[in-house]
């Protein structure tokens, strides 16, 4: 979705030209242009009614696309270059900012009228966001948003979605469906990227929360350095009024510095916390722990397995305190939460069967530690791969835990992207001297992990989740999901 249209229009352009020169981003307009009333907003030039605003972004933008948008009626520009096309034009230095500025002008600035809450880490952001959510429907079923790596939801109509924070055009438009379908709360995943592209620049978070910071995202595309990488995560702060901060994530002075001027709440396992959990037990059913907060103590119990989760957990539950909920909502918003593809637990025949989109560093490791503390598995059986175009670290990481963690492992495809899947086990299959098979067929090496398990073991199916696509050169290619391809065949085997 790279075309959106505005329910209603605006008068003119003075209002986004005095914003983006306030901004020190406009360079120069065309003269008269003050005077045009786009009816759409959009960066794809594949999808441009007559009359729209067309914004040349993107790091592999061509001038035929800019032509192909004016031939099909575009009825101004803006970018960085003037491009010599006969088109009325907004010239400025930072593309990324003056888009973002302009699609929030171009849709009214629906966000101010929502209560968003922000969300980043490296790991833990979906999950989190949905805990949140839960809490919120409990008062208000239905009527919280929510903009994840999973879905897009905004009310009445969700989404698949491609991106962890939407492009700004769809951004805005979302927090204007949002509004429009009488949602209060926006809660929402703010990536590393998002920050790095100025996704959501000019947006203010009333509640952001940081969950941890870890090594990844680094190389291609993505950062240049773990520095650049920590510090797009802790760039996200100043956006926000208040902060809900791990205590034990990595580089936590330094995300501290990042909350100067903030109110900061803190949450961790010491008595130094605003929110100090104790007493975790954990079993297949889910998790209880106490939590102290304000002088009171609160016991919580959750469907949700793993010490990680429980900080998730807690996580949302000081953002629900902050917005003033009580602590009987927030129980019974807490107790059932079914995440699709984050710790969803399946059994067949003394198997257990774990689906988790771990793909990283910190995600593995929270996820072996899990399944030790809950099952004291005979053996783990992990089935994963790693994306393609990331970096190579990813697949060291990878490779490195599941040595250490895993008895028996099963190298797959985890978009692919325009790598070969084999040559990506290869590199990940380095790093392992644990008996490891590469088998590229996703849900054929899903059928030989669980054929090759006895009574007492636990299957890591790793990376997917819920996901029902590979991205597979520049495509998204159909994919049955680990947790189908697992009830396909539990289901087969009970047919023998």
């Amino acid at each position: 979705m790279g075309s959106v249209r505005k329910t209603r229009t605006r008068d003119g352009m003075s209002g986004l030209l005095e914003l983006l020169e306030r901004e020190g981003l406009l360079l120069e307009a065309s003269e008269g242009i003050c005077g045009l009333t786009p009816t759409a907003f959009t960066t794809n030039s594949k999808e441009v009614p007559e009359g729209a605003f067309f914004v040349c972004k993107g790091f592999t933008f061509k001038k035929e696309y800019l032509e192909m948008a004016a031939e099909k009626g575009a009825l101004l520009y803006m970018a960085e270059t003037d491009y010599g096309i006969c088109l009325p034009r907004i010239l400025v230095n930072d593309i990324r900012r003056a888009a973002s500025l302009a699609a929030r002008w171009f849709y009214d600035n629906p966000g101010e009228d929502l209560f968003v809450t922000g969300i980043t880490g490296t790991k833990g952001k979906t999950t989190t966001a949905y805990i949140l959510k839960s809490i919120l429907d409990t008062k208000r079923p239905g009527k919280t948003a929510i903009f994840s790596t999973m879905e897009v939801y905004t009310g009445r109509e969700s989404r698949v979605s491609h991106l962890t924070t939407p492009e700004p055009a769809e951004l805005q438009s979302y927090f204007r469906e949002a509004k429009e379908n009488g949602c209060g709360h926006v809660v929402m995943e703010v990536s590393s990227q998002a920050m790095k592209l100025s996704r959501v620049y000019g947006e203010r978070f009333p509640i952001g929360i940081f969950l941890n910071v870890d090594e990844d995202h680094i190389g291609g595309r993505e950062h240049a350095s773990l520095e650049e990488y920590v510090n797009c995560k802790i760039a996200f702060l100043s956006q926000c009024d208040t902060v809900i901060v791990n205590k034990n994530t990595r580089f936590f002075e330094k995300v501290m510095a990042g909350c100067a001027g903030k109110k900061v709440l803190l949450y961790g396992h010491d008595a130094s916390c605003d929110g100090m959990i104790r007493n975790i037990r954990q079993d297949v059913s889910g998790s209880r722990f106490e939590l102290g907060y304000k002088g009171q103590w609160y016991a919580f119990e959750t469907s949700l397995v793993g010490r990680f989760n429980v900080e998730n957990v807690t996580a949302a539950i000081l953002a629900a305190f902050a917005m003033g909920i009580d602590a009987g909502t927030i129980q019974e918003g807490i107790r059932y939460i079914h995440i699709p593809g984050r710790m969803m637990l399946m059994e067949y025949n003394g198997i257990q069967i774990v689906v988790d989109y771990a793909h990283n560093y910190l995600s593995f490791l929270n996820v072996y530690q899990a399944v030790k503390e809950t099952f004291s598995p005979k053996h783990i059986h992990s089935l994963f791969g790693s994306q393609g175009e990331r970096s190579p670290v990813r697949r060291r990481d990878v490779g490195v835990l599941a040595e250490k963690y895993a008895d028996y492992v099963y190298l797959t495809a985890d978009d692919p992207g325009y790598e070969k899947v084999e040559d990506i086990c290869e590199d990940i299959k380095r790093h392992i001297t644990k008996p490891c098979r590469i088998i590229p067929d996703r849900e054929e090496a899903v059928r030989a992990a669980l054929s090759a398990a006895k009574p007492g073991d636990v299957v890591i199916l790793a990376g997917k989740g819920a996901e029902v696509t590979q991205r597979v050169r520049g495509e998204f290619v159909p994919y049955i999901s680990d947790a189908k391809a697992a009830q396909k065949w539990m289901a087969e085997q009970k047919a023998r």
